[in-house]
């Protein structure tokens, strides 16, 4: 069986984590087995984190807080019984979950990956630009944009002064459209 890869990309509080959910929700409703993984530094003890939507489904389902900079870890969790993978915030991850993901694919695994496109910069972030490259389907989810609330927001822009690429924390970030975000740096 040939494996697929689907990419969910956006900009925070664009839905990627809600459509995650529901194609492992569905996967399960197909009696389909699934193992989610997320990088462990990601988890706030949110509503929105991944293990807190997964609650109360039924079916064949784990959920694995892996390291961001190990995601080779997955390999050894992940039994010839699953079918599907999901692995949110994966922007998080090394370069590393590229390689993994393709081995995933190749070993017949469906893999859904959920993460941000762009960091607050609008760079790239991670090895997100490298999954879309590799992925079957990208499905791309906007957020309302907070400034104007009226356009589809592209940028997660940050709020607070840290300078740092990687700072966690739903209250440090607002959604914007590029005309907000003009305006507001």
């Amino acid at each position: 069986m040939a494996g697929y890869i689907q990419v969910i990309t956006g900009s925070m509080f664009s839905g990627k984590s809600q459509e995650l959910s529901r194609l492992i929700e569905r996967a399960l409703i197909a009696q389909l087995s699934v193992a989610v993984f997320y990088p462990r530094l990601a988890s706030r003890g949110s509503a929105r984190d991944i293990e807190k939507r997964l609650q109360g489904l039924n079916g064949t389902l784990q959920i694995f807080g892996v390291p961001a900079e190990n995601a080779q870890s997955m390999l050894a969790m992940i039994t010839s019984a699953i079918d599907v993978v999901a692995i949110d915030e994966a922007q998080f991850f090394t370069q590393e979950l590229v390689a993994v993901v393709k081995r995933l694919r190749h070993d017949g695994k469906r893999v859904f990956v959920a993460g941000l496109d762009l960091d607050y910069q609008e760079n790239p972030f991670g090895c997100m630009g490298d999954l879309m490259c590799l992925a079957d389907n990208i499905v791309k989810v906007h957020a309302v944009c907070t400034g104007c609330r009226t356009a589809d927001a592209v940028i997660s822009f940050r709020l607070t002064h840290e300078s740092d690429r990687v700072v966690v924390g739903e209250n440090h970030y607002t959604a914007l459209c590029v005309s907000c975000y003009d305006h507001a740096r």
